[in-house]
């Protein structure tokens, strides 16, 4: 795997086995060495330290027990929104973000719009990791695919494909159910994704390659070489991204509709909760008589409905 670690608390979380609530430090050193011990080695960490960097994080579901030499995680009983993550993940087949989790919830009327974004099952439960520099989540029974997908494209001379394409190639080429395995689109310099193309570099591959067939050469030459050979790749890196980026500009307008369409529909739940709402309180401020209090919210609500009304006739432009 290429430059792919998960955060502290996500290791932890993925060396703790089904029905364990504590492990000795010793214990878990062990385990995190022997499981990352490699992605440990590059980033100049010891298990000790992530240890300590999972107890200090913000929200962690780590803390010391009864004794320092003791390290314990929470494990929420029947958390029925942690359920409910599970299958919108499971149904989604890839990552999803704290706040499309909050969207997802809300349309299920699971949570209400006060619900934090800290209170969600992402960060204590056992099952949702994430990655180092991501903000998206995954589950963690989920095998990453991204040596497999490599190797496949390499071999296939493959340079470039939409992101799209490369999650049904997993599937139905390679085999690997996407309630299984995961492609992770960040953090993996092989496997660039730009504006939902995916770029394939193999230029490690290939220089592994040249250098077997290069023969001894002067430290000028070997300079003039190299220098040569990095202006080449950068000039090449530089193609395959124009080109992506003209792919991506023919995929942009499918996406910002979707961008609009998404939006819209939240905007017309947060306006329709907020109408629900305003007719309680009316009822409150009548029984009161307050009627300037009264009058007020019968405009605003009158003005939340004409927004609404608005918003569904975007809905079917972008649906046409």
């Amino acid at each position: 795997m290429s430059e792919l670690v998960y955060t502290p608390s996500s290791m932890l979380k993925k060396v703790f086995r089904t029905g364990e609530r504590s492990l000795s430090r010793q214990e878990l050193e062990n385990r995190l060495q022997n499981t990352y011990g490699t992605s440990l080695q590059r980033m100049n960490q010891s298990p000790a330290q992530v240890i300590d960097e999972a107890l200090a994080e913000e929200i962690s579901s780590f803390h010391v027990g009864a004794s320092h030499a003791v390290i314990e995680m929470e494990a929420p009983f029947r958390d029925l929104i942690a359920e409910e993550l599970v299958r919108y993940f499971l149904e989604s087949k890839g990552p999803l973000t704290a706040e499309q989790c909050l969207k997802k919830l809300r349309r299920q009327n699971i949570i209400s719009y006060s619900y934090a974004e800290n209170k969600l099952p992402l960060y204590k439960d056992s099952r949702f990791v994430q990655f180092t520099g991501s903000d998206l989540w995954y589950l963690a029974r989920w095998e990453v695919a991204n040596d497999r997908v490599y190797r496949f494209l390499a071999n296939k001379q493959i340079k470039q494909l939409p992101l799209t394409q490369l999650l049904l190639m997993m599937e139905h080429e390679l085999n690997l159910s996407r309630r299984d395995y995961v492609f992770v689109p960040e953090g993996d310099s092989r496997l660039r994704v730009i504006e939902g193309l995916v770029l394939v570099d193999d230029e490690a591959k290939n220089s592994g390659d040249k250098e077997e067939k290069v023969p001894l050469q002067t430290e000028e030459v070997q300079a003039t070489a190299l220098d040569q050979e990095s202006t080449a790749i950068t000039e090449n890196i530089q193609r395959e991204e124009e080109v992506a980026v003209t792919m991506a500009n023919d995929m942009k307008t499918v996406s910002v509709f979707e961008d609009v369409l998404v939006n819209a529909q939240d905007s017309t739940e947060k306006l329709e909760q907020r109408i629900k709402e305003m007719e309680e309180e009316v009822l409150e401020h009548f029984k009161g008589n307050n009627m300037s209090a009264i009058s007020t919210l019968v405009a605003e609500k009158e003005k939340c409905e004409a927004i609404v009304v608005a918003l569904e006739k975007v809905v079917e432009a972008v649906n046409k």
